[in-house]
Order: structure tokens, then C-alpha cells, then sequence
């Protein structure tokens, strides 16, 4: 019977699991899915698809490759910023999937509410859930569009379809004030310790959206708007249920995308794989390996990823992230006298290659296993999102102790550009498949909002102790700034050594209003051949400004042509 019921629902929400250009001949009687709490959960769960569906090989390119930490010489459009309205990269994906859940959760609230089967306290708080669910949507609609049509009613008929079709862009701002009173007034108020959704996400049953993603949001929203007042009242309340970041209570080792569900978790995309096929995970993981062949990632044997692993593009660290300098027996300076955001890295100088013209890098394990090189502390998270060699031993699968021999990629003792870190890779990944769960909230995420939120509100004390926060658990000391801008500067560093590699940074940087800039000054890959300002959002695809009847259109992009090639450009690899 639970078949047939799931099987059910799936059809009804397939019938509107459309963009906004769906055309409909019928809309379907919703009311007989909402009589029984299992039913109503059921359909809640499937408010959850899109974001899976969202959360891409190409959209991790596009909020990560197209930044100041990676870059990848790829074709990918959303890599590289070769969009157009009409050849517009993962935008018209991104624009489908969130309108889905935006479409999902309108009914499920609509039809819940409807509903006098199920008693007031029992569905109270799955129409909550609906509610941060749809905020997530407009969160990333806003983020990634700026203005974006926003409405919060139900699809009936066609007449509603055609009203929501002809909407013109809202402003950001206004959703995000419009998203933080919904979230105070609708689901923080139903989401209780008594029915088990005011705890950390970890303790909550199935690891559902409950206060930790509402308080999140509210505080991310209210980021954007620059109302620093707002988003502490609401970081404030994540604080009481998620206390002080430090290694005990959070072990840095939990960071790992591979360990699901951990107690610093706020929001995870869930994965489930098996080496069969027939449950599958995300491809993100992909991005973030090393080059690979047999087997072997740069001729260091990794038998614990399994040989199937086909080509694959992959990122890897801009000068400015994590960079040594091979041609030089120092490790004091680059070349403009500026030190990276990881520094100093663990490495230590080999001998000489005449071919590559460069001295060769060796892990310094003495240096990893005292936490200082060369007089300086190791930050511990280098061992985890840097990926500079064999540090596997190092994290969570550690099986033998490692010794001194050279370690290191090839690549990276060639050209001395470090690949992302164990952190997201996953052990016995077959054909570019993963099964880990993507860590899209987490609490050092909010911890480093917060001093972000004082810095700015002229606190510099305050935002002093929650950045030692994260700090003092990577293992290196805290920071003094003199000044305000100091202090947004040191919050804005150890944002990228932090949360690097989590899809995170194009928002934090079109946040601060330095993307475009951020990028020309450090990322060296395909993407300075195309960027341009406007390109700090997506446009709205061209299906759907005709759609609209003209009501929605680019503006901001007039007069680029497209350069030719494919759209998407997912399929398209290029390794170094």
C-alpha cells in the first residue's frame, strides 16, 4: 500500500513539476493526497527534489570555478562566464528546479492548511517545513537572478498559470523581507523541542528542515539587505541551540562531505549510492578530485576510489588560495610579494627538476604531525580542502602511518597549484558518481555570519571572538584588526578557508560587491575571455522573458552575443 500511495503522489507532483512555461490541458483533484499524516509527509518529501536535482556537476562549476579560489581551463559556460540570455548555462536548470519547489510548496501549504483530516498540531508543523523549503528556493532564485517573479499561491487552473507566467521581476530585497517575515511569522512559531523540530538538524527526525534552516535563512536574507540587526536576531537563536564552535563539540574531521548528518549540520542534501547504480548520488564530487588514470592520481596509487573513474575536469587552486613557489627555493613570497590565503603550506623543497625547471615539493609529515613549518602553525583545514598529496592518511581512512617519500602530484610539484582536498572526495566513487551528502548549511557557516554581522555593526570585539571560533579550531591563532575594514577583510579570508569548495563564494563575493574585480585580480583560467560585470547574476533565459510576454527581460545584458559553442557545456572536460 505505501508503494501505491508514494507512486501516487509522485504522479500528482510530476503534474506540476514543470517551469513557469508548463502548459496545462488539467489540473488534478490534490485534496485526496492530504488526508493521512503519512501522506502529507510523503508529499512534503518531494518538496525536496529540485534542490537535489539543482545541485550539479555545472552548478557547483558555476558558483565555485567562477571565482577568486578555483579555476578550471574548461568550456563549461558556468565555469567560464560565457552566458548569454539565450546561451545561458545551467540558468535555465537552476530557474526550472527552484520554481518547482516553489510550485511544490505552495500547494503542499495551500492543501495541508485545506486539510480537516489531520489535527492542527500534528500537521502544523510540516506546513512549517514547506515554508523554509520554499524559502531555500527564492534564496537561491535571488542570489542567482536578483529580481525574480515571486508569488506564494497555489496553482489551480490555468487562469493562475497564466497570472504567474505574466509576473514581472520583484525586487531582491523586497523578497528577502518578504521571506524573513513568512519564516518569523509561519514556521519558526510551529517548529517546537516538544514535537522535535527546535534541536540541531542532526537530532531532528530524517534530518529535516526545521528551526536551524529557518534561522539560516533568515539570517542569510536579512545579509544580503545589509539589515545587521535582523540576521543577529536570528543567529542569535541558532547560537542557543548550536552553543560554541570548537573541536570537541564539532570535530574539524566532520567537516568531510563523506560523514553525513553530523552534528554541525544545518541543511545536507541527501545521497544514498551503492556501487550497483541503482541508488545514486550527486557529481559535484567530480569537480573536486584530482586528475586520475588507473587507478592513480598522478602516479600515487589511491585504491580506495576504484579504477572506473572516466575523465573529468577538475579544479584547482588559484595563487591567491593556496600557491608555492617551484621555480624558487623559498617559500617566504610569491612573486608580488603577497603570501596566499593557506599559508604556510606543509610542504618542504626536493631536488631540482631540469625538465620542469622547478624544484619538486615534499610533504613535510614532521611538520603535519607538530603543526608548524618553518615557525609557523599549520592551519589544520589545509589537510582537508587542499588536496597537495597523499594526506588521505591524515583524515578519517587512515589505515597506515605514512612515511617520507615524495607524496606529492605530480601536478602539483610541476606547477605548484594544489587540487581541492580530501574534504570532498569520496572512497570507491565509480563512473564520476558519488554518495556523499553536500553540506549546503553548516554551523561555522553562521558562526563566521556572525562576525561578519558585529564587524559591521562596529563590534570589533565581538566579531573578534566568533572569528577565533573557527580559528582556534583549525589550529592557528586568533587575529587583531585595528579597524573595521581590517576586520571585514580577516572575516572575508577565513570565509574562503573555511567554507571553500562548498558553493558558497560567487554569493559571498557578489554580496560584498567585489566579484568582477575579485576574479580579474586572481583567477587565471578561460574565464577572464568572457567575464563581464553583468555576469554577477544570471540572466533569465530567453524562453522565459517570451513567456512572459516581454514582461521579464535582461537588461544588464544588452548588447553581448553569444560566442558560439554548446550551451551547458556539462559534457565538455578538460584537464590540464
Amino acid at each position: 500500500m505505501k508503494k501505491y500511495i508514494i507512486l501516487i503522489v509522485a504522479l500528482i507532483m510530476g503534474l506540476q513539476s514543470c517551469s513557469l512555461e508548463e502548459k496545462r490541458t488539467s489540473f488534478a483533484n490534490r485534496g485526496s493526497c492530504y488526508e493521512t499524516i503519512f501522506q502529507m509527509r510523503s508529499v512534503v518529501n518531494s518538496c525536496y527534489i529540485p534542490i537535489k536535482k539543482m545541485m550539479n556537476y555545472s552548478f557547483g562549476m558555476g558558483m565555485e570555478a567562477a571565482t577568486d579560489l578555483w579555476y578550471d581551463n574548461t568550456s563549461v559556460a558556468d565555469a567560464i562566464c560565457d552566458i548569454t540570455p539565450t546561451k545561458n548555462g545551467q540558468a535555465k536548470n537552476i530557474w526550472t528546479y527552484c520554481y518547482q519547489g516553489v510550485m511544490y510548496c505552495n500547494e503542499a501549504i495551500t492543501c495541508m492548511e485545506k486539510s480537516t483530516s489531520v489535527p492542527n498540531d500534528d500537521k502544523a508543523p510540516l506546513i512549517a517545513e514547506c515554508h523554509v523549503l520554499r524559502a531555500l528556493y527564492y534564496y537561491y532564485l535571488t542570489c542567482i537572478f536578483n529580481g525574480v517573479p515571486y508569488y506564494t499561491y497555489m496553482v489551480e487552473d490555468m487562469e493562475t498559470l497564466a497570472k504567474i507566467r505574466a509576473l514581472p521581476r520583484t525586487d531582491a530585497d523586497e523578497i528577502r523581507k518578504n521571506v524573513y517575515n513568512d519564516l518569523k511569522d509561519n514556521a519558526l512559531p510551529y517548529f517546537t523541542e516538544a514535537n522535535g523540530y527546535w534541536k540541531r538538524t542532526s537530532e531532528i527526525e530524517g534530518n529535516r528542515a526545521g528551526a536551524p534552516l529557518a534561522l539560516m535563512l533568515m539570517a542569510k536574507m536579512m545579509m544580503w539587505n545589509e539589515d545587521w540587526d535582523a540576521a543577529l536576531e536570528a543567529l542569535e537563536q541558532l547560537e542557543l541551540i548550536y552553543g560554541v564552535l570548537n573541536e570537541e563539540k564539532y570535530p574539524l574531521s566532520d567537516t568531510w562531505w563523506s560523514v553525513k548528518n553530523t552534528a554541525e549540520s544545518i541543511f545536507e542534501v541527501q545521497h544514498e549510492w551503492s556501487p550497483d547504480g541503482i541508488q545514486a548520488g550527486g557529481a559535484y564530487c567530480r569537480l573536486l578530485y584530482p586528475s586520475i588514470d588507473n587507478g592513480t592520481m598522478d602516479g600515487i596509487l589511491m585504491p580506495y576510489f576504484g579504477t572506473q573513474l572516466t575523465s573529468h575536469s577538475v579544479l584547482r587552486c588559484t595563487d591567491y588560495f593556496a600557491h608555492w613557489r617551484p621555480a624558487s627555493n623559498t617559500f617566504l613570497k610569491k612573486d608580488d610579494g603577497k603570501t596566499s590565503l593557506f599559508d604556510p603550506l606543509p610542504l618542504t623543497w626536493g631536488e631540482y627538476n631540469i625538465e620542469w625547471q622547478r624544484y619538486s615539493a615534499v610533504l613535510d609529515y614532521d611538520a603535519i604531525k607538530a603543526g608548524v613549518i618553518r615557525g609557523r602553525k599549520i592551519d589544520k583545514r589545509v589537510l582537508h580542502v587542499i588536496g597537495m598529496g597523499d594526506l588521505w592518511n591524515y583524515g578519517q581512512y587512515k589505515t597506515t602511518e605514512p612515511t617520507p617519500d615524495d607524496k606529492t602530484f605530480n601536478s602539483v610539484r610541476k606547477n605548484g597549484r594544489p587540487y581541492a582536498g580530501p574534504k570532498f572526495w569520496f572512497p570507491g566513487m565509480v563512473d564520476n558518481n558519488d554518495g556523499n551528502n553536500y553540506k549546503i548549511f553548516r554551523y561555522a557557516d553562521a558562526v563566521l555570519m556572525m562576525a561578519e554581522c558585529w564587524c559591521m555593526n562596529g563590534n570589533l570585539e565581538k566579531a573578534s571572538a566568533y572569528l577565533t571560533q573557527t580559528r582556534q579550531r583549525a589550529g592557528v591563532d586568533p587575529l587583531v584588526a585595528a579597524d573595521q575594514t581590517s576586520m571585514m577583510s580577516f572575516i572575508r579570508d577565513e570565509r574562503a578557508r573555511e567554507l571553500a569548495g562548498e558553493m558558497h563564494r560567487r554569493f559571498d563575493l557578489v554580496r560584498w560587491g567585489i566579484w568582477y574585480d575579485s576574479i580579474l585580480a586572481n583567477n587565471k583560467g578561460n574565464i577572464i575571455k568572457y567575464i563581464k560585470p553583468c555576469h554577477k547574476f544570471y540572466p533569465i533565459p530567453d524562453k522565459e522573458c517570451s513567456l512572459s510576454g516581454g514582461v521579464l527581460s535582461n537588461p544588464e545584458y544588452a548588447g553581448i552575443a553569444d560566442s558560439g559553442g554548446e550551451e551547458s557545456g556539462e559534457e565538455q572536460f578538460e584537464d590540464e
